[in-house]
């Protein structure tokens, strides 16, 4: 696929490498920098230097053949302009922008649709960081945790923590305590054990598992003590992600979130009226308003201000004070590894631009790949798959999973066939229409998936005689 990512961002970089590796051809566009011209050196793409929403660079990056634009600068306006231009001009079919603010949020239905301004899909990164969040708390004792099959199906990874009811058991006994669940991989000391099975659990094992949504936490509670009765819940806010995460868990929590800037403080104010968040304008880090605000008897701090540094400092304290339970939103990748057990920072760390980077792919959609999400800091991922195709036009339609040439290191996790979840057995047989749930230890085996799952573009019938 022909591609135009508009931005050398962060994110438009890191995607711009995926979708490279993916084997894509791609265009990156952004105003001339040195950071930019050094681009090429690493990755196989092409680079136009130049002012985006210009037509002439649009059309000097190749917009009048391309299939989709991704703009990723941190400007909605100019991003609303590339993709006005891209769509009026160059009749380029996909476009998806990257939109933070909250006014064209709250907008997006009469906004953005063919009618209106043509952009086909909206990435709000703090919506999604948000989102990252709320599910690490709805299944706490996770690390990290990806949605899949209508929000039924979820990926998930925990790190084994003395209470745990199955440790010192096989991984295999896992399933029988929660049959609907697959167990996908195990990493020890950060190396994946390639016949995890009769492998006993130990304490520090990471595990990745497939479940229905509901069903998580009886599995979840075989890995990791299951907490109960947490209410009170501190933010260290600054971003739109933290407010957002405020008023969501408001609800059932009481939240408590922390403004370090006065003026934004007083804009926020009025939003927050109609929820029960307490507003504190002070410094997250001051060890005077932990005490006096009693922030040590939080069950959960989230640190989610716009400064990696003072995130990670913030949940440093607390967890000294009282080892409260911490979430640390982190974007820079130089800082992801503090939620490794050598280091002891934040319980978990969350990285916006991985969340971000999964749900602009899964808007991609391509090649009967309905959704996917990052994990292991993008060295491994999650994958949605339909198995397309009559049984004679199709490599996967018809034959038993334990039949399948798959890649090395993919499991495959649970199948959505029409409203029915059903757990991948090795007797399993797929049909025409199946929604697979997989993992891919290494995410440079995506390729070979995907084609096993293509249908072919032909078929000779075997035997015939011309």
């Amino acid at each position: 696929m022909k591609i135009i990512i508009v931005g050398a961002t962060r994110v438009g970089r890191e995607l711009a490498e995926y979708l490279v590796g993916s084997g894509h051809a791609i265009t990156l566009v952004d105003r001339p920098s040195a950071e930019l011209a050094q681009i090429t050196d690493r990755l196989d793409l092409r680079v136009v230097q130049g002012e985006a929403s210009w037509p002439s660079v649009l059309r000097k990056a190749g917009a009048e053949n391309t299939e989709l634009l991704v703009a990723t600068t941190p400007n909605d306006e100019y991003n609303i302009a590339v993709c006005s231009v891209a769509s009026s001009l160059f009749a380029v079919p996909r476009k998806i922008a990257r939109i933070r603010s909250p006014e064209f949020l709250t907008e997006e239905q009469s906004l953005f649709n063919k009618h209106a301004i043509p952009i086909d899909h909206i990435i709000s990164p703090e919506h999604i960081t948000a989102a990252a969040v709320l599910d690490l708390i709805e299944f706490s004792g996770t690390t990290s945790v990806g949605s899949f099959a209508n929000d039924r199906v979820i990926i998930a990874s925990a790190v084994c923590r003395r209470g745990g009811r199955m440790l010192g058991f096989p991984v295999m006994q896992l399933t029988q305590a929660a049959p609907k669940a697959r167990i996908l991989a195990l990493y020890r000391n950060n190396e994946l054990i390639a016949d995890f099975e009769k492998e006993s659990l130990a304490e520090g094992d990471e595990i990745f598992f497939c479940a229905e949504r509901s069903r998580a936490m009886a599995l979840l509670s075989c890995l990791v003590p299951l907490e109960t009765g947490a209410k009170n819940i501190t933010i260290a806010g600054g971003t739109h992600t933290a407010d957002e995460l405020a008023r969501n868990l408001s609800s059932r929590y009481r939240v408590k979130l922390i403004e370090p800037d006065a003026q934004r403080a007083q804009r926020i104010f009025p939003r927050l009226l109609e929820s029960s968040v307490e507003l504190f304008c002070a410094d997250p880090c001051d060890p005077d308003f932990m005490v006096e605000e009693h922030l040590y008897k939080s069950d959960r701090f989230i640190a989610a201000t716009p400064v990696d540094e003072t995130n990670i400092i913030s949940c440093l304290m607390l967890k000294h004070m009282e080892n409260i339970k911490t979430i640390a939103v982190i974007s820079k990748g130089s800082l992801r590894d503090l939620n490794s057990p050598q280091v002891r920072g934040a319980d978990i760390v969350v990285s916006p631009r991985e969340a971000v980077i999964s749900a602009i792919l899964s808007d991609i959609r391509q090649e009967g790949v309905l959704k996917m999400r990052l994990f292991r800091s993008g060295l491994s991922e999650g994958i949605e798959l339909i198995a397309q195709g009559g049984r004679l036009s199709s490599r996967v339609v018809g034959r038993k999973l334990a039949d399948l040439s798959l890649p090395p290191g993919v499991s495959l996790g649970i199948v959505l066939r029409g409203n029915k979840l059903l757990p991948c057995e090795p007797d399993l047989k797929l049909e025409d229409g199946d929604r697979v749930v997989a993992y891919l230890h290494d995410h440079m085996q995506m390729r070979k998936l995907v084609a096993l799952f293509k249908p072919r573009s032909f078929w000779i019938p075997r035997g015939r005689a011309w």
